[in-house]
């Protein structure tokens, strides 16, 4: 999900919820998955397509506040 989309559907109160995961093939870097009212993860790239990725959990705030994501679950 392009984050531009993915901001105009937060914006329509969208997305239930979202989860943080490690990238498998880069232990230090964590990445987004939105679910939205169908339960269908969606993970968040920009939108050139590329995945948003980040070795500090707290960068991704203000993507949370973007979305109007209160709540979300990270996984280990």
């Amino acid at each position: 999900m392009r984050l531009s989309n993915a901001i105009k559907k937060g914006e329509k109160k969208y997305w239930g919820c979202a989860h943080v995961r490690r990238n498998p093939s880069a232990p230090n870097e964590w990445f987004i998955m939105l679910l939205g009212k169908k339960h269908i993860p969606l993970m968040l790239v920009d939108d050139n397509e590329s995945p948003i990725v980040s070795e500090d959990l707290n960068e991704f705030n203000d993507v949370f506040k973007q979305l109007g994501i209160r709540e979300f679950t990270v996984y280990l």
